[in-house]
């Protein structure tokens, strides 16, 4: 035994001793006081030399009280790094079992700030004794993160023997880190280990690229064919060229290829303006020409409104000049109204002007009301306009209406 370790033992065992023998009406405070001593070690760090001035009854220290205070001070000075630091790793592993999600994961941030083997082996084992599920997703974010920087192709090789939203959450944070890093072989190895258009390494890769490079990330993503990995990629990007403001999402908008993209992103950014400031949104669509481009602001700004206020965003959607875009903005006014007051929405659609194409905001209704109003559902379906979409939404409607009489799939005879 080393002489500071010793020395620590001879002066708890002297407190302990002091302890035992002093009066009756003492003991509780004695008994908080090595409860504090004992508590504080296991949280890692010496108390302070505050939390060791003992309560006294006259207001004067005692002899032995100022020992003890000497004695800690030279516990601090003299044996910290031989004592203090297993007591640390002690606290350490504890919070990565905590029960509190907080301190758990503040744990694991501190464990793996700087990375290395030993550290990635213990998050590792902390996150295997957690129990499974979505509860334990922010530790497995944080884990494969880290890992991601040590050795991106263990982790990955780790991350495939998890469940499936396990496997989905750690490897894409795993081409996340990876591509901050080494971009270039994050790609490599996601071409490499995946067959199929629908690659979804893509999305943590761009994630990644994209905080080093944003014009190589956006490339990179519209060279991706159309399907869910763009869309959540395009999405991803499009939030962080918000954050950077209105001007830069909107010259992130503007320089993308003409299509579905460049019209996801301005429905977007006309969603984005109109929950700040809906006049303003409304005032932009009006300023527009005739376009896909219209079409699809107008489509998320009038969601946007009519979640505020549908009777605004009907009395607007109406004065829209005829065209898809008001086409669209119809339809969804009426998806949002009828989920909150179908009798309101029915109401708005009887009063449209005679020659109204009003279609698109009855199929809306229908699709809304067929279940709890069936009878009301097929007659509102067979007032459309469109004589094909007529017989299409009509069977479609006595099919759901059949399916919810007779859920077993057998009907009465």
């Amino acid at each position: 035994m080393n002489k500071a370790l010793a020395t620590a033992i001879w002066i708890l065992t002297v407190i302990s001793a002091y302890w035992m023998g002093l009066e009756h009406d003492s003991v509780q405070s004695n008994n908080s006081f090595v409860a504090s001593l004992d508590g504080n070690l296991e949280k890692s760090t010496l108390p302070q030399k505050n939390n060791f001035v003992l309560p006294d009854k006259g207001g004067t220290a005692r002899p032995m009280e100022i020992a003890v205070v000497a004695a800690a001070s030279e516990i601090e000075k003299g044996i910290s790094e031989e004592v203090i630091e297993p007591l640390k790793n002690r606290s350490l592993a504890s919070k990565l079992g905590s029960s509190h999600p907080l301190e758990r994961l503040e744990a694991f941030v501190e464990l793996l700030k700087e990375p290395n083997a030993g550290a990635i082996q213990t998050a590792l084992q902390a996150y295997e004794s957690l129990p499974g599920g979505p509860g334990r997703f922010s530790e497995l974010k944080i884990l494969a993160f880290a890992w991601g920087k040590v050795d991106p192709e263990a982790a990955l090789t780790w991350s495939q023997k998890q469940e499936h939203w396990d496997k989905h959450v750690a490897s894409g944070s795993i081409m996340d880190s990876w591509s901050r890093e080494d971009a270039d072989a994050a790609i490599t190895w996601a071409k490499e280990n995946f067959e199929g258009e629908e690659n979804p390494y893509f999305i943590g890769i761009i994630n990644g690229l994209s905080e080093s490079s944003l014009p190589r990330a956006t490339d990179l993503m519209t060279e991706l064919p159309y399907g869910r990995v763009r869309g959540r990629s395009a999405h991803i990007l499009f939030e962080k060229v918000w954050n950077q403001g209105e001007e830069v999402a909107l010259h992130w908008a503007e320089h993308l290829p003409e299509g579905s993209l460049q019209e996801f992103a301005y429905g977007e950014l006309g969603e984005k303006v109109a929950r700040s400031n809906i006049s303003r949104a409304v005032e932009w669509v009006d300023s527009m020409e005739d376009s896909s481009i219209k079409s699809a602001v107008s489509e998320d700004v009038s969601r946007e409104m009519a979640r505020q206020n549908p009777s605004d965003a009907g009395e607007w959607v109406l004065q829209m000049p005829e065209g898809d875009s008001r086409k669209v903005a119809m339809q969804e006014v009426a998806k949002v109204w009828s989920r909150k007051d179908p009798t309101a929405t029915a109401e708005w659609i009887n009063q449209f002007p005679e020659g109204t194409d009003a279609d698109p905001a009855i199929e809306a209704l229908v699709r809304q009301i067929r279940k709890s109003d069936p009878q009301g559902a097929l007659n509102w379906a067979a007032s459309l306009s469109n004589l094909e979409q007529r017989k299409k939404l009509l069977a479609e409607t006595e099919a759901v209406i059949k399916a919810q009489k007779f859920p077993s799939g057998r009907s009465s005879k």
